[in-house]
């Protein structure tokens, strides 16, 4: 995935000091699929961001009044967006275009702006209503790629990413009792060491908003009736036999705690962590 980090240029190699204006200009509604109105959100953007694709399509959200950069509201679907965007301050800006990824949802109003550390920013998007900053709704694209330190970006890392098409390892996870192993294309298989049953199926994985909680399911099914993609358009989450909630992960082991089956729901279980090639 693209990171959501740019540096930024020196002031020095801008010739005038701009500056970001707050009074919004209002680019009306883009809702290119035409949700209700009550489905409708506004969003706010800072008058250093420059916008120019929203889900994959060309906009425009950029306005610049003599030495001023003007703040921009629009309002659009409520759902999950992406902005392909670029960050001006007068006298810092980012070399590329940075990805930003929001969840919208109604009854709120949002703002897109960005965040400077040191050399670098970052691009939020966080709940803005009656001019008050509030959550964070951003899609911390580091921790979907395994790169955070935290349990949930370590599981993705050494148990997911491995079997990602691409990279099409699998992943040996094993106890005393039990030995699972996630393969390529969603496929799983489970052995029990105790009594020697195999089952064979494929597995999905769901990760709420804020990256702080996600789920592994195992559905036992026949792979050569259920391809993948028919897999993914199921209803996966609600037939699966198995869900496992990943709680702890070093990149050597991984606890799960077991949602499903009903009669081990609370238990943990352990496995260690082993990538084959």
């Amino acid at each position: 995935m693209k990171n959501a980090l740019s540096f930024l240029m020196p002031s020095v190699l801008l010739m005038a000091l701009i500056s970001c204006a707050s009074v919004p200009v209002d680019r009306g509604t883009y809702n290119p699929n035409n949700a209700a109105e009550n489905d409708l959100v506004t969003l706010y953007i800072d008058g250093c961001i420059d916008v120019a694709e929203m889900d994959n399509e060309p906009v425009s959200w950029w306005i610049q009044n003599g030495n001023n950069y003007q703040e921009q509201m629009v309002r659009i679907p409520k759902g999950v967006h992406s902005f392909l965007a670029r960050y001006h301050d007068g006298t810092r800006f980012t070399l590329t275009s940075l990805t930003v990824t929001g969840q919208f949802t109604t009854g709120n109003s949002y703002l897109l702006k960005g965040v400077i550390t040191g050399p670098i920013v970052v691009m939020q998007i966080v709940q803005y209503n009656d001019g008050i900053i509030g959550d964070d709704v951003t899609l911390d694209l580091n921790k979907l790629a395994g790169n955070d330190p935290g349990a949930l970006s370590t599981y993705i890392r050494y148990v997911l990413n491995p079997t990602m098409d691409g990279t099409d390892n699998s992943v040996k996870l094993e106890n005393d009792e039990y030995l699972l192993i996630y393969k390529p294309d969603l496929v799983y298989t489970l052995t029990n060491k105790l009594t020697g049953i195999i089952t064979e199926g494929r597995h999905g994985f769901s990760i709420d908003f804020s990256m702080t909680s996600g789920k592994t399911f195992l559905l036992e099914t026949d792979i050569s009736q259920m391809s993948s993609e028919q897999f993914l358009s199921s209803d996966y989450e609600q037939t699966a036999q198995i869900i496992l909630v990943p709680i702890a992960c070093d990149g050597a082991s991984v606890t799960y705690r077991y949602e499903k089956p009903e009669s081990l729901n609370g238990t943990e279980v352990t496995f260690s962590i082993t990538e084959i090639d």
